[in-house]
């Protein structure tokens, strides 16, 4: 766990800061080093804004680092030669490693954050749905039409699968890096509500719960309310154990609550899993119109 989390904070925190800083003193040789070099920062940055998981390193984090690069993009080209000039690998293999990384990483991040950005529209028609949390900004850790941004997509029946986390005063989904206190967790507790109206086909109330990291094997949706609507199955997954107000076979309208947002099944720590099947194939759903993707922010206060 520990060299993942340093990973995720270098990629996430140390690389983009680092090339916004060398974009903002940069003095290039020609405009077309500093177009290479502003793609590199550009893509750098795009991809933590967009497939990085910004609910563990916070997301002012990134919102500073897309400011800083905005500014670092707007100094360095004031200070630019008027006319274009070849493209320059340099004079010393220092000039030449620099400019060859810069080139090297903007060729590897600017297609990853494409299409990162194609999996940002449903490719069907969507269900709409009612957002099924009320108290606070929440952040998706996963969603989208690709694999890249959300890792459901390679179930057929998950492919449209939502994670949903809770924002807290800092920006991040938790108090501490990875804590094993389930009540440390600003999603944790939270009242759930149901998404559409409909009938209830399956919920399941009393299965355990456990703390980070440990999982709930067995039963990887673990406490859970299945309604039927509009010929959709609405699946709502890793619910605190008793917390399930609603029974099978029952009708529900939109907006009552149902239960808890838990830890329970095969999960890593507290978040609402929520996705819609048609005939056992996973079928995108909007909230408000909104398709919802990785790092996608929802107000609700």
């Amino acid at each position: 766990m520990s060299m993942t989390l340093l990973s995720l904070f270098t990629v996430q925190v140390f690389l983009p800061l680092l090339f916004v800083s060398w974009l903002w003193g940069s003095s290039q040789p020609s405009r077309a080093n500093w177009i290479a070099q502003a793609l590199a920062a550009g893509g750098v940055v795009a991809f933590t804004l967009t497939v990085g998981a910004l609910y563990w390193t916070s997301v002012y984090i990134g919102a500073l680092q897309f400011v800083l690069f905005l500014g670092a993009l707007a100094h360095s080209f004031r200070r630019l030669p008027k006319n274009w000039g070849p493209f320059r690998f340099g004079g010393s293999w220092k000039e030449k490693v620099f400019t060859g990384t810069q080139v090297l990483v903007g060729l590897l991040f600017v297609p990853l954050c494409v299409y990162a950005l194609s999996g940002c529209a449903a490719t069907e028609e969507p269900l709409p749905l009612r957002f099924p949390l009320e108290d606070g900004v929440y952040h998706v850790s996963h969603g989208g039409s690709n694999a890249l941004i959300n890792y459901h997509n390679v179930d057929q029946r998950q492919r449209y699968a939502l994670d949903i986390t809770k924002l807290n005063a800092f920006g991040t989904r938790a108090t501490g890096v990875y804590p094993g206190q389930l009540s440390r967790y600003a999603i944790y507790g939270d009242t759930l509500y149901s998404p559409c109206r409909g009938t209830v086909r399956e919920a399941v109330s009393g299965l355990p719960e456990y703390p980070p990291p440990k999982r709930g094997h067995g039963h990887p949706a673990g406490n859970r309310v299945v309604i039927e609507c509009r010929g959709t199955h609405v699946h709502l997954a890793h619910m605190m154990p008793v917390s399930v107000a609603v029974d099978s076979g029952s009708v529900v309208a939109a907006g009552i609550p149902i239960g808890r947002v838990g830890n329970s099944g095969n999960t890593s720590e507290p978040h609402l899993h929520i996705h819609a099947t048609r005939e056992g194939i996973g079928v995108p759903v909007t909230f408000g119109g909104r398709f919802l993707v990785r790092n996608n922010l929802v107000w609700m206060r």
